[in-house]
């Protein structure tokens, strides 16, 4: 039972940790710093939480599927990583318009990760999804 609920503290931690990134990002971005962001969010993400942005990018659906879980994401944490790969790469619309179909695409992959491991559909997600789709057909 004590192990469950370090189990359960620490998947909470996890969760904390990835809203506080998103949200840190989001506030610098919205104040025009969106490059400063997106290198500190990154960093966030590797140092706190062991999660290579640059890598997630770049892995095949199998292979970030297992990335994902060898660091044991759940869901919602896969979507909080999806939430931030949007943001950041609809705060980049003038730049890079292949970096920026990168993020998106991952963005969509991972909230189809999410559902598989959920193995439920999230109404939400589904609208984010339909938002990213929107953004690349745009």
């Amino acid at each position: 039972m004590e192990q469950r609920d370090l189990l359960k503290d620490q998947i909470e931690q996890l969760g904390n940790a990835l809203t506080k990134i998103l949200s840190d990002f989001l506030g610098m971005s919205s104040k025009g710093q969106t490059s400063k962001a997106i290198e500190i969010a990154n960093e966030s993400f590797q140092n706190q939480l062991d999660i290579d942005i640059q890598k997630v990018l770049t892995l095949s659906a199998t292979d970030l599927m297992k990335y994902l879980q060898d660091r044991n994401l759940t869901a919602d944490h896969i979507e909080i990583i999806a939430d931030y790969l949007k943001a950041s790469g609809t705060a980049e619309l003038e730049e890079d318009k292949q970096k920026i179909q990168l993020k998106l695409d991952k963005a969509l992959e991972l909230l189809q990760i999410a559902d598989d491991v959920s193995q439920a559909v999230s109404f939400s997600r589904i609208q984010k999804k339909k938002e990213i789709q929107e953004l690349l057909n745009s």
